[in-house]
């Protein structure tokens, strides 16, 4: 932000001079205007030329300021660890994301400042879905390896990812590559050459007639001109139903074509190891000269509104020639635009997980096998929390491929299902993940974290978790490798209806080949039946602590069952009064 401080002062005492200068040259044409008539037009000359030299140094001066904010904007997030996208359309709304998602919602992957945000560099909105579907489409290793090598590639080009958004990010923080490609796709009548080409001819005959009349204005000339101007009129009414461009309804727009081609221009010339990154650059990277010339195009549409363009333009057609040109390239390029901002919107997701891999040395990438269901990570932790996160160990393979948690309250239950499904997250997108080691098949996961009831459809709590548990079933029947989720497994019915779901859809996983499973429970019912059936299934718990009317906790994962809970300890401290022998000897 020094940098940008400095820029500012700096553009401040630019415009304060531009206003000085203004107001000397006034003062300067006035002295020669009474001094040396015939002199005006030189002094008024010389303004002129200083104005607008000034003002492409002012304009200069602006446009380094505007950079050096939006890099400090890009090195935010690494130094104060907080989101680049918190608040703006980066989120799931944004993205078409919507709460069935099979697990993004329950382990803060596209939750407001979830593991999106935390990543999300992206300006294109193609880039932010992009990003989004690497987070949240399962992935197997061959698809894992291959984002792997672009995000390890990307890693250390610093300046390639500030570069590319910066540039994305200048004059509005999105590229509308929705309204690009809506326009792109739309049809619009085939306009033969011979009309633009006409047009053409009649308009430089007008403007020829424009330039002989101000020559010598004599009866011929104006002739001319009335001639001109009448066949260009009959001619543009006997065509204008065959001419017409495609809507723009999203305002400057143009600028949007601009700034893509800018990103297109900047990935160009780079060359690439990974084969993901070099098939980018063989799939489009090389048009932006396209796209600039369409930036061009657009640019002049949007001066019709101009008043000297509003005041002379329908003499020479200017809107209609205009508008033909867009045509043209929309013809011409419009197929194209989409591979374009594709190749655009893959480039930025991987600059976004390059940039967290360059942020978190420590993080690992794990190690990918075509072998499973297996997941077995060492150090495991929450790639959201800070310094406070505390690692632990998760080993989950076919010979022993359920982990059944139990503990208090708070004790960290919810927390490891949900770091255990951020961090595949985080290896589906080819990124390292927060952990000294793991190794992993292809899973799909589904998680049961944070389900609701939802007055709107009518469902319960238990419904809704039925639903999810539903999904679970089904991956597994069809054989996909699954890792299933489950806080407070069945936890919206009663105890025994709860023991014996539990039951079930435990030896259902158990079955098949292809599950893995993490399930907590507050039920000592369920920890005791894994405790006398001791092979496949494993109990673990966190574990409390309450001295001195405080509770606490370590936060690591310990073998066997808990043993005791603190709903009763919690509800005395909350102030609720346990009165009677019968409740006493209970609590």
């Amino acid at each position: 932000m020094t940098e940008f401080h400095r820029l500012e002062r700096s553009h401040r005492a630019l415009g304060n001079a531009r206003l000085a200068g203004v107001a000397v040259g006034l003062v300067g044409i006035w002295w020669v205007g009474a001094n040396a008539p015939a002199h005006t037009w030189i002094a008024v000359l010389a303004l002129a030329a200083g104005l607008l030299y000034t003002s492409s140094a002012f304009s200069r001066a602006e446009t380094a300021m505007q950079t050096a904010a939006l890099a400090a904007l890009f090195y935010r997030s690494f130094v104060n660890g907080e989101p680049r996208t918190r608040g703006e359309e980066g989120n799931a709304r944004a993205l078409g994301a919507h709460g069935d998602h099979p697990f993004a919602f329950d382990v803060d992957v596209l939750q407001p400042d979830g593991l999106f945000e935390r990543l999300n560099l992206a300006t294109t909105r193609e880039g932010m879905r992009e990003l989004a579907r690497f987070l949240t489409e399962p992935a197997g290793a061959a698809e894992m390896r291959r984002r792997q090598a672009a995000v390890k590639e990307l890693k250390p080009c610093v300046d390639l990812r500030e570069q590319l958004f910066v540039e994305g990010s200048r004059h509005s923080r999105h590229i509308r590559t929705d309204e690009m490609l809506r326009w792109g796709s739309q049809s619009a009548p085939h306009v033969p050459l011979w009309i633009p080409a006409t047009l053409v001819t009649l308009s430089a005959l007008v403007a020829s007639a424009f330039v002989a009349l101000a020559l010598r204005p004599f009866v011929l000339t104006y002739s001319f001109l009335g001639a001109s101007l009448l066949c260009e009129t009959v001619f543009w009414c006997a065509v204008r139903n065959r001419v017409r461009v495609p809507s723009l309804e999203a305002p400057r727009l143009h600028v949007d074509f601009g700034k893509l081609g800018k990103l297109l221009r900047i990935a160009k010339d780079l060359e690439f190891d990974s084969p993901s990154l070099r098939e980018l650059r063989a799939g489009g990277l090389s048009a932006s000269q396209a796209l600039q010339g369409l930036f061009r195009i657009l640019s002049w549409y949007e001066a019709r509104h101009n008043q000297i363009v509003a005041l002379f333009g329908p003499l020479v057609a200017f809107e209609t020639q205009v508008a033909l040109a867009v045509e043209r390239w929309r013809i011409r390029h419009g197929p194209q635009l989409r591979e374009w901002i594709g190749a655009v919107a893959t480039l930025e997701a991987y600059s976004s997980l390059g940039t967290f891999a360059y942020e978190n040395p420590t993080y690992v990438f794990p190690d990918l096998s075509d072998d499973g269901p297996r997941l077995h990570a060492t150090g495991l932790a929450h790639p959201l929390l800070r310094d406070e996160a505390v690692p632990n160990d998760v080993a989950l393979d076919s010979g022993e491929p359920i982990l059944v948690v139990s503990g208090a309250n708070m004790a960290g239950k919810s927390t490891l299902l949900r770091t255990i499904g951020t961090n595949v997250s985080l290896a589906y997108s080819g990124a390292p993940v927060r952990a000294t080691a793991m190794t992993m098949s292809g899973l799909a996961v589904i998680a049961s974290v944070r389900v609701t009831d939802s007055l709107q459809r009518g469902e319960s709590r238990f419904s809704a978790e039925l639903r999810r548990i539903q999904a679970m079933l089904e991956s597994v029947q069809a054989g996909r490798p699954t890792l299933v989720l489950i806080d407070e497994l069945f936890g919206g019915t009663n105890s025994y209806d709860r023991y014996t779901g539990a039951l079930a859809l435990t030896d259902f996983l158990l079955a098949s080949d292809a599950a893995l499973g993490v399930l907590s429970t507050h039920d000592r019912n369920v920890t005791r039946w894994v405790e006398e059936n001791t092979g496949q299934v494993r109990n673990v718990h966190f574990r409390d602590t309450l001295k001195g009317g405080r509770m606490s906790f370590d936060y690591r994962l310990r073998n066997g069952p808990a043993t005791h809970g603190n709903a009763v300890e919690l509800m005395r401290l909350a102030g609720i009064p346990f009165r009677g022998s019968r409740l006493a000897s209970r609590a």
